[in-house]
C-alpha cells in the first residue's frame, strides 16, 4: 500500500533533534513522536530522537515519578556532556520537547544557548492528572510545580503542539501564546500491511495501554462479568494489573498478555471486533487511530479528545453519558452486522486522511520556524 502521507521529492534542508523524556512506544507520547518521526524522515534533511532512557545517568538507581503504586513510570535524569556533544555533532535547526521533564528543560537551555527554535509538546491535562493522583497538601503543590514549569516552557518555546481544542485552550490559560493543533500519525506498520476486512462480528474485545486508574479499566473487567460470550484481552501493564487480575479469578472470558511489541499489538487489534478504552481522561488516544486504521469497531468513552476531531469522530462508537461499558457493548451487539462494519470502513478512510494531513501540518510549522529550509 502505497505510503498515505505526502512525500517531498527531495527532503527539506532542515535538521530536527527531539529531546523526550517519553520512551518511545511505552505511553501515548512516546509512541506519538516516535511515529511521526517515521514520516519526517522522508520529508526532512535529518530528524532523531534523544529517548530519555538511553541517554540519562544514574541507570541503577532511577528517580520514579510520584505516581501511585506505578513503578512503570520512570523519571530520568539527562547525561548532559552526551547530549550537548551529539548536538554540537548533528547541528539541529530546530529542538523538539515532546513533555515536561528533565530533557525538556534540558531542551529549553540548549535552545537558548544555540539560539534555535524550540516546539514544546503538552499532551497531557495537568489539571485532569493532578485530580487524580495527588490531593491535599501534595496534590497543591504538584499543581503548582507542574504550572510553573510550563508556563517556563510556554514562555520560551517558539510554538506549543497540542492534539485538541480543549488542550489549547489549557495551554493558553496557562500563558501558552503561539498554540498549533495538531493530528495523530500512525505506525507504518498499522497503514502498510494488509487489512483483513471486519466482517460484523462481535466476538472479541481488546483493551491496550496502561493498566491505571484513568484508564477505567475495572469497568471492563465488569463488562466480562455481564457479557460471558464476549472474549476480553488486556494487553499492557500498569499500577492495577495485580488489581484486575484479582478481580477476574474464575472469569473464563478474560486474558492478560503484559505489555506487547508493536507487532504483537498488530496481531491482536487484528484479531479483535471491538477495541475499548473508557477512560476517564484522554487527551487523544493513538491507539484508537491504529485500531480504526486496522478496519476494527472503535469505542471511546465522551473524555477521549480523538472526537473532538469530527472526521475521526465519524468512525467512533462512543460510550454514552450514563451508559457503562457493559452497556455500550450490548448495543454495539444490538445493532446490524451492516452497521457495525460501515462504521469500521467509515473509520479506516478517517485514518488515511489524518495520517497525510498530519504530516504537512508538521512540515508547515518547520517551515515557518526555520524558512532558510
Amino acid at each position: 500500500m502505497k505510503n498515505p502521507a505526502t512525500k517531498s521529492t527531495d527532503p527539506v534542508r532542515i535538521r530536527v533533534m527531539i529531546l523526550s523524556d517519553a520512551i518511545p512506544n511505552r505511553n501515548g507520547v512516546g509512541t506519538y513522536y516516535h511515529d511521526l518521526m517515521d514520516y519526517l524522515r522522508d520529508e526532512l534533511e535529518h530528524v532523531e530522537m534523544i529517548p530519555a532512557r538511553a541517554n540519562c545517568i544514574f541507570k541503577k538507581s532511577r528517580m520514579y515519578l510520584p505516581l501511585p503504586s506505578d513503578r512503570s513510570q520512570h523519571l530520568y535524569l539527562p547525561n548532559v556532556l552526551r547530549i550537548f556533544e551529539q548536538v554540537r555533532k548533528e547541528r539541529p535547526d530546530i529542538l523538539v520537547a515532546p513533555t515536561l521533564g528533565p530533557f525538556a528543560l534540558l531542551a529549553r537551555i540548549v535552545a537558548r544557548r544555540k539560539k534555535l527554535p524550540l516546539v514544546f509538546g503538552y499532551h497531557t491535562s495537568l489539571n485532569k492528572l493532578v485530580g487524580l493522583y495527588w490531593r491535599g497538601p501534595l496534590g497543591r503543590f504538584s499543581s503548582w510545580y507542574l504550572k510553573r514549569a510550563s508556563r517556563v516552557m510556554f514562555r520560551h518555546a517558539d510554538a506549543v503542539v497540542v492534539n485538541t481544542d480543549h488542550m489549547a485552550a489549557e495551554a493558553g490559560a496557562l500563558g501558552a501564546s503561539r498554540v498549533h493543533i495538531m493530528g495523530t500519525t500512525i505506525a507504518r506498520l498499522f497503514i502498510e500491511n494488509p487489512v483483513t476486512p471486519y466482517e460484523g462480528r462481535m466476538e472479541s474485545v481488546l483493551f491496550a495501554g496502561r493498566l491505571a486508574k484513568e484508564k477505567k479499566v475495572m469497568a471492563i473487567v465488569e463488562a466480562a462479568a455481564a457479557l460471558p460470550d464476549l472474549r476480553f484481552v488486556f494487553a499492557g501493564e500498569g499500577p492495577l494489573r495485580e488489581e484486575l487480575e484479582q478481580s477476574s479469578k474464575g472469569l473464563k472470558n478474560v486474558e492478560f498478555t503484559g505489555w506487547l511489541s508493536r507487532e504483537a499489538l498488530l496481531e491482536r487489534v487484528d484479531e479483535a471486533d471491538v477495541v475499548v478504552l473508557p477512560s476517564e481522561h484522554e487527551s487523544f488516544g493513538s491507539i484508537a487511530l491504529e485500531a480504526m486504521a486496522r478496519e476494527r469497531l472503535m469505542l471511546v468513552s465522551e473524555n477521549c479528545g480523538i472526537l473532538r476531531w469530527p472526521d475521526l469522530a465519524r468512525g467512533l462508537c462512543v460510550i454514552r453519558e450514563g451508559e457503562s461499558v457493559t452497556d455500550a457493548l450490548s448495543r454495539l451487539q444490538a445493532a446490524s452486522v451492516e452497521e457495525r462494519i460501515r462504521i469500521a470502513r467509515t473509520a479506516r478512510d478517517a485514518t488515511h486522511d489524518m495520517n497525510r494531513k498530519t504530516t504537512e501540518e508538521w512540515m508547515n510549522l518547520f517551515n515557518s520556524l526555520h524558512p532558510r529550509g
